[in-house]
């Protein structure tokens, strides 16, 4: 097996004797123990109540947050001053009593869309949030309490109004206080709790009306204040933006759409599509492959998880490389390049952690795997919308759950542009397949040429060590070779070094990134390809 890894090394990166090329993902950066499964992207959204438009921005990375814009709510907590309760209203209730209002932070911005497009707005109405508003009072660990340790300080939190037509603001603005603490009379200081109308007319006709804040509390990044705000019933000229046309269940809130990431990475000749879901009900990979190089692997039955579905069950891809990709049922690679409608050579496969703990011992979805149970991989290679033919793997059956990288000859797919890989189980339940319908790949290997294994004799004998490197490679040439020409190429086939060498040769790694590469070495019509990471 071994040896036939190398052969197909040697194919993809001589470049006179043949091409074939390998998807091993370590050309995709990861940083240490993590992955890459299409979030990450921002999504833009928006919803709209009377003639309004309410956009806003979802960011999909460190575990998703709303970054800027609107939201939507109808809780109710006028206590918690923590950021957890971001989305409730000082008032304890929409304006009016009414149930639902919105939420805006610095630099929200309104389009006024529909008849009343262009025209100038009445008002609206007004309150803090409970976060904002408990922390000027108690202040926090980022923010002080406003008017200080006596109440004397002159402390305050402004909301800021401006209108803006055909892509220029008006001269015109209005400042609304938040919090104001500048009253020579202590007893004046105030922070809005109730919701309080704001008349708009005079800023004259808009299409948009943009929101900033200010306040008294800054500190070496910015204002310390948290810079939220609520408004409801906001009036133009023909309807009224009261939010209670949008759905919400009790007590909750809306900060992002319904909506898709779609993004593919490439890895040599093949390209690995992506899907990341936003919606109301969470985030989570959708639908392809996702990249990873995580290693936690525990066997035991006390860590069976979701969060295990990004680690294969070896802690390293195959070879002992970094990075591989795991996928989900009906994941498709898509070839491109020289590759495209060629012949398919093989890919790496393992098991997933997170279905191989579940088969091994069970869980609340899934029984503990008897001897008479399996988890197959379906392998299907298609060209031009049609089928070629089934490569068949076991990922699990009778009674051996496969825990190690495995080579799957991929040859008698034929001629493909792309191969297909869908998951069937013996444990099937009312929705489908138990199993969890995830498992992992590594060095997909495609050919790009014509020229078989059978026309590369792979017989130099050569030594290259330590594999893994870091400052020094070295490369030991028996004798019985008078001298040979030594060529590393990194991942994308670039070429990074190359030198005739004799006897034992030390080369320089010690400025080169880290990653795998591949060195090549040629003597007397014998070759050697080795491949070798980086650390």
């Amino acid at each position: 097996m071994k040896k036939r890894f190398l052969l197909l090394v040697t194919l993809a990166f001589t470049f006179t004797v043949g091409a074939q090329t390998k998807a091993g993902f370590d050309d995709i950066n990861l940083s240490n123990n993590s992955v890459k499964n299409g979030s990450g992207a921002p999504v833009s959204g928006k919803f709209n109540s009377g003639n309004i438009d309410f956009t806003n921005t979802y960011q999909t990375n460190y575990g998703g947050f709303w970054s800027d814009g609107w939201a939507y709510s109808n809780i109710k907590n006028d206590t918690n001053s923590t950021y957890g309760n971001l989305y409730a209203s000082y008032a304890n209730a929409g304006a009016k009593n009414s149930q639902k209002y919105a939420i805006g932070q610095q630099g929200s911005m309104m389009h006024i869309v529909g008849a009343d497009a262009g025209d100038t707005l009445k008002g609206l109405y007004v309150t803090n949030g409970t976060y904002p508003a408990l922390t000027v009072k108690n202040g926090d660990a980022f923010s002080k309490k406003f008017g200080g340790i006596n109440g004397a300080d002159p402390d305050f939190f402004l909301l800021i109004i401006k209108a803006w037509k055909n892509g220029l603001q008006s001269n015109d603005s209005i400042s609304f206080y938040l919090a104001d603490y500048r009253f020579e009379n202590n007893a004046l200081d105030y922070i809005i709790k109730d919701w309080t109308w704001v008349d708009l007319t005079s800023l004259g006709a808009a299409d948009s009306i943009v929101f900033t804040m200010s306040s008294s509390d800054k500190g070496q990044f910015g204002i310390n204040t948290p810079l939220f705000f609520c408004i409801d019933n906001v009036v133009t000229q023909n309807d009224t933006a009261d939010f209670e046309n949008l759905n919400l269940a009790a007590n909750k809130f809306w900060t992002k759409p319904n909506t898709s990431i779609r993004t593919t990475y490439q890895s040599g000749n093949a390209i690995f599509p992506s899907r990341y879901s936003v919606s109301s009900f969470g985030d989570y990979w959708n639908s392809g492959f996702a990249i990873s190089n995580k290693i936690d692997v525990q066997l035991d039955s006390g860590v069976i998880g979701y969060d295990k579905i990004y680690n294969a069950v070896i802690s390293q891809g195959a070879d002992s490389s970094s990075n591989y990709a795991v996928a989900q049922k009906d994941a498709r690679i898509i070839l491109i390049g020289n590759a495209a409608g060629k012949q398919v050579e093989g890919v790496y496969v393992t098991n997933s952690n997170y279905a191989y703990l579940s088969m091994k011992w069970g869980d609340g979805f899934a029984r503990k795997f008897s001897d008479t149970d399996f988890f197959k991989l379906n392998i299907i290679g298609f060209k031009n919308g049609t089928a070629t033919d089934t490569v068949l793997f076991y990922l699990a059956q009778n009674g051996f759950i496969i825990n190690t990288w495995t080579w799957v000859d991929l040859k008698p797919l034929g001629n493909v542009d792309s191969v297909l890989f869908s998951l069937t189980s013996s444990d099937v339940g009312q929705f489908g397949m138990n199993t969890p319908g995830f498992f992992a790949i590594d060095e997909f290997t495609t050919r790009d040429a014509s020229v078989g294994l059978l026309d590369i004799n792979e017989t130099l004998q050569a030594s290259v060590y330590p594999n893994p490197a870091l400052n020094v490679l070295t490369i030991d040439l028996p004798r019985k070779y008078p001298s040979a020409i030594v060529t590393i190429f990194n991942v994308m086939g670039k070429q990074i070094f190359k030198q005739n060498v004799q006897g034992i040769t030390q080369v320089d790694f010690s400025n080169i990134d880290a990653g795998v590469y591949f060195v090549h070495i040629e003597s007397q019509s014998e070759v050697k390809t080795v491949r070798v990471v980086k650390n």
